[in-house]
């Protein structure tokens, strides 16, 4: 499928893509990566006027320790340079553990985390060509009034499937924000909308230009565990992320747990993490942990696996997570 045509914009800022991107107002897109974008644009999913493409933007391509002892990352760092960074394999073993399941290498070569983090919500009944929704009605995602995955749905139900989010914000992660007119800082858990529609809370005129881990988060432990069709490429159809922090006598302080593709928006299981802190980790307390996950799990049938399987995978997903997080014996 040809690309539609459009007009490449590669601008010299990071304030001039926003102003670009204001004057445009819904109509450019950004072009990071494009391992995402460009196979949106080939079944028509964004027909947009411009493509601003922000390749040889410096200012955005950066891995290094912030004021705070924590660590910055420039949304335009690729996925390859964060998965060989000392700062990053040495300190945020999680991250890097999660960085080697997205995709393949020669995807991760070009792909950015400002991009990763930005991926559209995905389902069977949307992405596809444009030619095979075309029989349908248009959906809420397309600007219409039905849900094909839900009968009777009120809203999009199409899943976010990132790899990268549910283990930055098990970590704390907070990202900045810019526009022509300034910046902001939120923390990662609050960039998701949870709506299928628009996955996340970026005006026409802002781009994600940075993201920070927080010192607090160096030499924890971790781990990240996905469910997918091919194992050597595909998006999640399940996540998990754990982080946790032990003391010298085995017990766990802090404790993180947070969900991928079971909905728009990655879900945090509070409960879980509650029940693993202050306890030092058994056979049972993982059973425990991972009814907790479960429970919290909701996926609808409108990805390339049934939603029951899904949602039991996602307690088989955290237990594995926490044995090789906890160095428990994966088989007890």
């Amino acid at each position: 499928m040809q690309l539609p045509k459009f007009e490449l914009i590669q601008p010299h800022s990071p304030k001039e893509a926003c102003s670009i991107l204001g004057e445009y107002n819904g109509k450019a897109v950004i072009l990071a990566g494009g391992t995402a974008l460009i196979v949106g644009l080939r079944h028509r999913l964004s027909k947009p006027a411009v493509v601003i493409g922000l390749k040889g933007l410096n200012a955005l391509d950066y891995v290094r320790r912030n004021g705070s002892g924590g660590l910055a990352i420039g949304a335009m760092a690729t996925l390859e340079t964060l998965e060989n960074s000392p700062l990053v394999v040495n300190e945020y073993a999680p991250l890097a553990q999660a960085l080697q399941l997205v995709a393949i290498p020669s995807i991760r070569h070009v792909a950015t985390i400002g991009g990763n983090l930005c991926l559209d919500t995905r389902c069977i009944y949307y992405n596809q060509s444009e030619f095979w929704r075309g029989a349908l009605p248009a959906c809420f995602k397309l600007g219409g009034t039905a849900c094909h995955a839900v009968e009777k749905g009120r809203h999009c139900q199409a899943v976010y499937q990132g790899d990268l989010a549910p283990v930055l914000i098990a970590l704390e992660a907070e990202v900045k924000i810019v526009s022509a007119n300034g910046e902001r800082v939120i923390p990662l858990d609050g960039f998701f909308t949870g709506r299928g529609e628009k996955p996340n809370i970026l005006k026409p005129d802002e781009i994600l230009a940075e993201v920070r881990i927080p010192s607090s988060a160096s030499g924890a432990t971790g781990a990240y565990e996905k469910l997918r069709m091919r194992e050597g490429m595909d998006f999640p159809l399940a996540g998990v992320a754990v982080v946790v922090k032990m003391n010298r006598s085995g017990t766990i302080n802090q404790a993180k747990v947070v969900l991928g593709a079971m909905g728009s928006s990655p879900i945090g299981v509070p409960k879980a993490a509650e029940l693993l802190e202050d306890n030092k980790p058994t056979k049972d307390l993982l059973q425990s942990v991972a009814r907790e996950a479960v429970d919290k799990a909701r996926p609808v049938g409108n990805l390339a696996m049934d939603a029951s399987y899904r949602r039991k995978m996602v307690g088989v997903l955290l237990k594995r997570a926490l044995r090789r997080t906890l160095a428990m014996d994966p088989t007890g």
